[in-house]
């Protein structure tokens, strides 16, 4: 939930990690866990221009990578999910609820990007030659023309496809949605469609200035802080004005959640309950590393 889902070719990367952390694109922790590698070295395939020593220099950061998010991070993501099944099973979730879990949310988020970003600049620091910066901003400008050919939809057919994915992925976690409840989806929604083609704007706008930045063959720390400034305030970088744009979305996220959850009958916050806890559990299973 951060502006939360795929931007940079990096960021791309760290967003798997975000997967494990709202647990809303996996059915299974374990099962996404065990093809993180295979994921993260396929997005890099997408975006970079590897030569074989490239493409095993990205093998062995993703290994690190990984590495360090099970043992550094995983045991506070069980942390924050058992915290959350506590507030359900104490009785309906109230604003303050939501609002306390977004914070938690948001500083775990933080944290993940800040030690993410010395492995992704790992990596990219490899991909500073004219070259290999071109290719870069092609397969980055590919993505954006790609989503925003997807955006020509038609306006009910963007809101009706949105809504059924926030559905599914609220469903993983508290069964079946009544009625109401898609309703509350719907009309939260509805007001949102016009975002992500403002998101697109300034994701381009994000993308060249990583180019710029990578054309002045920055070394590996420096380039380190800038991919995490870049990622999750790279409006500080590329247009100040979409910091308040930034934090809109945000607060539209939350109000979706806090009517959602206030909404959950006894049943559903038993089934919220017992996912979150049993997604802790298997994460802390795999922070022992077994």
């Amino acid at each position: 939930m951060s502006d939360r889902r795929y931007l940079l070719p990096f960021l791309r990367v760290a967003c798997a990690f975000c997967v494990v952390l709202t647990l809303s694109a996996c059915s299974s922790v374990k099962l996404f866990y065990g093809f993180a590698d295979n994921a993260l070295e396929s997005r890099a395939e997408r975006y970079l221009d590897l030569n074989p020593a490239d493409a095993d220099h990205v093998e062995a950061e993703v290994a690190r990578l990984i590495a360090w998010h099970r043992t550094a991070m995983l045991p506070r993501y069980a942390v924050f999910l058992h915290r959350q099944a506590a507030v359900t099973d104490a009785g309906p979730w109230q604003a303050d609820d939501v609002a306390a879990a977004f914070a938690e949310f948001r500083v775990l988020l933080d944290e993940t990007f800040a030690g993410a970003a010395p492995y992704f600049a790992n990596v990219l620091v490899r991909h500073t030659s004219p070259a290999k910066v071109d290719h870069l901003e092609a397969q980055m400008a590919a993505y954006v023309d790609e989503e925003r050919l997807e955006e020509q939809a038609a306006v009910d057919d963007l809101l009706e496809e949105r809504v059924e994915r926030r559905v599914d992925n609220l469903e993983r976690f508290i069964g079946p949605l009544r009625d109401d409840q898609v309703e509350i989806v719907r009309r939260h929604t509805r007001p949102t469609i016009g975002d992500r083609l403002t998101w697109l704007d300034h994701l381009e706008k994000r993308q060249r200035a990583l180019v710029e930045y990578l054309r002045s063959n920055p070394a590996a720390a420096p380039l380190a802080g800038f991919v995490y400034q870049l990622t999750l305030r790279g409006y500080d970088i590329v247009d100040p004005s979409y910091e308040d744009v930034s934090e809109k979305r945000w607060r539209k996220l939350e109000a979706l959640y806090a009517d959602v959850l206030a909404s959950l009958d006894e049943g559903q916050r038993l089934n919220l309950s017992a996912k979150l806890r049993g997604y802790a559990d298997d994460i802390l299973e795999l922070a022992g590393g077994a």
